[in-house]
């Protein structure tokens, strides 16, 4: 008989942005997003590691006055995906 873990543990944060993040609209993403955000339309963000996504939204999270939600893979728990690793970052659309 062997013994299987049936569950995944995850690592949840919570926050809300003190200071206004460091960001630079690079085109109508601003606008896009709110658009979004008041349709409760969701959202994925796509793109290379370092190109700014997590910012964005954290800059978003600041401007809506909204709390920031992160879930990511608690440490020492092993990977089922082939050892790729994404976080899940959400704010709240209802």
């Amino acid at each position: 008989m062997t013994t299987q873990t049936l569950y995944k543990s995850y690592i949840i944060e919570e926050y809300q942005l003190q200071e206004e993040p460091f960001y630079v609209p690079v085109a109508d993403e601003i606008e896009l997003f709110e658009a979004a955000y008041k349709q409760k339309l969701p959202l994925i963000f796509k793109g290379p590691t370092g190109c700014g996504k997590t910012r964005f939204v954290e800059y978003m999270s600041y401007r809506l006055g909204l709390e920031l939600t992160r879930v990511s893979k608690e440490e020492g728990v092993e990977d089922s995906n082939n050892g790729v690793n994404m976080p899940l970052v959400t704010i709240a659309c209802h």
